[in-house]
């Protein structure tokens, strides 16, 4: 997993929980480092743990771990250089939407041995589309929701989302539609 994921997760906890939280997660995660290079990589097992660790810690369901801090990498990411990638692709929610692969490309240039996700957009309607999710990681469904919250939060858009397709043995990909309301 690409370290800045496991660095918003340990901001995302500083920021709701503090330090003393925080250390404790690490311990229960069995994980030594306390701090994540943003450019690096990491093993996933490393970021499955920290959501179980949370999880245990919260006393919340993984799905709701993920959406929550789904939500929160909007704004932690765009703080950082993907902020202005993100930006790059256009002012509204489904422009973003239509250019996350792009930025996933970008980044691959600095680091090609990430593995990202990729998206395709599949305009229905003028207020509904549907977002294919494909990952070569499980169980990361519920965190694309809660970034897409975030997303349409940070361009000032309401949504609904629902997931329609769930990755399974027979569908190699999540498929979400997204209603835009207010249109």
């Amino acid at each position: 997993m690409y370290g800045m994921v496991n660095e918003g997760i340990r901001t995302f906890i500083l920021d709701n929980h503090g330090s003393e939280a925080w250390r404790t997660i690490c311990a229960k995660a069995g994980v030594d480092e306390l701090e994540f290079e943003r450019m690096s990589s990491y093993d996933d097992t490393i970021t499955y743990n920290l959501v179980g660790a949370i999880c245990d810690y919260t006393g919340l369901a993984a799905r709701d771990v993920l959406c929550v801090f789904g939500k929160y990498w909007i704004e932690f990411a765009g703080a950082s250089t993907f902020g202005t990638l993100m930006r790059l692709s256009g002012e509204s929610f489904v422009d973003q939407l239509k250019g996350l692969d792009d930025m996933h490309d970008r980044i691959l240039l600095s680091m090609p041995h990430l593995k990202p996700p990729s998206f395709e957009v599949d305009q229905v309607s003028k207020d509904t589309c549907l977002l294919h999710y494909y990952s070569d990681r499980d169980g990361l469904a519920p965190m694309v929701e809660g970034l897409l919250h975030g997303l349409a939060a940070k361009t000032g858009e309401r949504i609904e989302v629902r997931q329609v397709t769930p990755k399974s043995d027979t569908s190699d990909h999540d498929v979400f539609e997204i209603r835009l309301l207010d249109r």
